[in-house]
């Protein structure tokens, strides 16, 4: 933990992928309280979505959502400081000086039941 899942609209055609899980990593690595091979970022690519109702049809509006799942037990100063240094890490790495679009980017931090969670390392034999 903690798992990060990144929605991001079509139309922001020119971001690089692998750059901004990059650098989501990092970010959230930065903060020393989760080991490297906790974090698990994945990024999906949305063609079909809508934005309001006047926006959709303009084009000039997308977005960038991440939800970030956490065991429960964190205190709310490390939840809160997590989703503000992953907000920072997405305006950095999903700008884009050549778009002219409205970009919102939102992070959504949520807990996952530690007694609900359940996980299996399998290594190589």
């Amino acid at each position: 933990m903690p798992h990060i899942s990144l929605e991001y609209s079509s139309n922001l055609q020119n971001l690089d992928e692998s750059w901004v899980l990059l650098q989501v990593n990092k970010a959230v690595l930065s903060l020393g309280i989760f080991m490297d091979s906790d974090i698990k970022t994945r990024i999906h690519r949305l063609a079909s979505y809508r934005i309001g109702v006047a926006a959709a049809d303009a084009g000039d509006h997308a977005f960038v959502a991440a939800t970030v799942d956490l065991l429960s037990g964190r205190e709310f100063s490390i939840k809160e400081l997590l989703g503000q240094v992953l907000l920072k890490a997405l305006e950095r790495s999903c700008r884009n000086p050549l778009d002219s679009l409205q970009t919102q980017i939102t992070v959504h931090v949520r807990e996952l039941q530690s007694d609900l969670y359940f996980k299996s390392v399998t290594k190589p034999q």
